[in-house]
């Protein structure tokens, strides 16, 4: 699985789903093992996410892997540079930037793993998901039980109303639901860049 397959010698993979389907925890195992086999690993999540631990990416059962708050994609680039293996956790808040970020990481030789929403709640592909799984050399769909019907969920319902362009939220927030089920919200979203 971790083969460079690119020029450069770097690598992409992409674990895409819905909020609790488990993306965060194999993220984690995918850097455990990087590291148990000497890899240098870095993982990042953005600056405004600031659910339970802001030194850590931590899975919704709290397991915990140590993590690097970045503002942005430039700033991701930038302190990634000495390590063999990038975690990202939440790419979707990345935004479009995200790409390139991308892009130079595997071109300079980096496996890059990045996590991510790949629907927004409005039902809409959640930007730069659906590119970056296009351009992956690995993807990993997730998928968890609907909270109404216990089928497949593919979406995340927020389940109160947007006051703010802050859309961060866990289990007091959002729940799993299948397409059946899911109600995108109506007010518009925010813009990540």
């Amino acid at each position: 699985m971790s083969e460079p397959t690119r020029a450069g010698g770097g690598r992409l993979e992409v674990i895409a789903g819905c909020m609790f389907s488990g993306k965060t925890g194999l993220l984690i195992a995918r850097l455990r093992a990087a590291r148990s086999q000497g890899r240098n690993c870095l993982a990042f999540k953005h600056s405004i996410d600031d659910r339970y631990d802001a030194d850590h990416l931590i899975t919704h059962t709290l397991d915990r892997f140590d993590a690097i708050r970045v503002p942005d994609a430039a700033a991701l680039l930038e302190r990634s540079a000495r390590a063999d293996v990038v975690g990202v956790d939440e790419g979707h808040f990345f935004g479009r930037r995200l790409i390139d970020a991308m892009r130079r990481m595997t071109g300079r030789g980096q496996r890059v793993i990045i996590a991510g929403i790949d629907h927004d709640a409005w039902g809409r592909p959640f930007t730069p998901m659906p590119e970056l799984i296009e351009m992956a050399d690995d993807v990993q769909h997730l998928f968890t039980a609907c909270r109404v019907c216990g089928g497949q969920a593919r979406f995340s319902q927020r389940m109160v109303p947007v006051d703010s362009n802050v859309m961060v939220g866990g289990a007091d927030l959002y729940q799993p639901r299948c397409a059946r089920c899911f109600e995108p919200l109506e007010a518009p979203p925010p813009e990540f860049d």
